[in-house]
């Protein structure tokens, strides 16, 4: 009985009309990535902000890591906020979830640069697992809710325009996040349509402690939002300081059509080499190299190279 059962099992897994399905399940063949999702690329479709905002490197310093090289100019680089509403996407637990990713800054690619996420909000725990373990971004499960404002009844607010409704972004229990949305264009007021294809780097984190980049094809009809989104957000929420400032531009992303390739590992030391302009960049190669030697982890905001440091020189002194 244990031979026929042992050749069956060979049979059935030899048996090409079996499929790649039968296999997976009978000898736990992995076919999904992390989160549930499906090979890439990984498709998602929506709708989507994006807003930039003006940031003081001094802040932008506290999420990038050491060893890549920051875009500056006059102190300042380029992060902001991005905020989509998926109606399709590869998740397992829900195909329409919210995101919300908070950029600290531009980090060196040249010729061109790549965004830097330091909070990556989501409302699916898939996307979650998926972002942590396959893409290296630092993910947080989140509640979006989305809010009308009542208009003032008052004679002279007849002749204003009704106030844009608002979407709130809350983490455990406490709101982190809130900001009046337009409502959805479409026709001739969607915009023109784009396709682009953008980098972006992630990474440093338990997971993927490595410097990873991952290329989007972005497609759908791009506008303009004006005035910028209205922004609200408490002094203690994580991304304040990434969010507070004027804004400079906002745009709307209208059928929104986003694959997302899986990362590779990329070189720091390449975020040095041939900048165009040395004045927009942060870091000199000095800084590159003891940021290489740092042992920092990225991960949870926290720097245990001191501790690490104190306790070895007490185990010296011990001896």
């Amino acid at each position: 009985v244990a031979c026929a059962c042992v050749a069956l099992l060979l049979s059935v897994r030899a048996w090409s009309g079996a499929g790649d399905g039968l296999e997976a399940w009978l000898f736990g063949k992995k076919n999904r990535n992390a989160g549930g999702y499906s090979p890439p690329p990984w498709k998602f479709r929506g709708r989507a902000l994006y807003q930039l905002h003006p940031v003081k490197v001094s802040v932008a310093e506290q999420f990038v890591p050491e060893d890549v090289n920051l875009v500056q100019f006059g102190g300042y680089t380029l992060g902001g906020w991005y905020l989509a509403n998926y109606t399709d996407s590869p998740a397992s637990d829900n195909k329409n979830f919210g995101e919300l990713v908070a950029i600290a800054g531009l980090v060196w690619n040249p010729p061109t640069s790549c965004a830097w996420a330091s909070h990556v909000y989501v409302g699916s725990k898939s996307a979650k697992a998926h972002g942590e373990k396959e893409v290296g971004l630092p993910e947080y499960f989140a509640r979006f809710e989305a809010r009308s404002q009542a208009r003032n009844r008052s004679f002279w607010n007849l002749f204003r325009p009704a106030r844009r409704p608002e979407v709130a972004v809350s983490c455990g229990r406490k709101e982190i996040f809130c900001v009046e949305v337009p409502k959805q264009r479409t026709g001739w007021r969607a915009g023109f349509p784009v396709s682009m294809r953008l980098p972006s780097f992630s990474g440093y984190n338990r997971w993927q402690p490595n410097l990873m980049n991952y290329w989007l094809d972005l497609k759908g009809k791009l506008s303009l939002v004006y005035p910028p989104c209205k922004v609200k957000v408490s002094k203690s929420s994580p991304i304040h300081d990434l969010v507070s400032r004027k804004p400079w531009i906002c745009m709307c992303f209208e059928n929104l059509s986003m694959d997302v390739d899986p990362p590779v590992r990329f070189d720091a030391s390449s975020t040095f080499k041939n900048v165009p302009f040395k004045f927009l960049q942060k870091r000199s190669t000095k800084q590159q190299q003891q940021g290489q030697q740092s042992t920092r982890r990225w991960w949870g905001g926290a720097n245990n190279n001191a501790g690490n440091n104190k306790a070895e020189q007490n185990s010296r002194k011990k001896k």
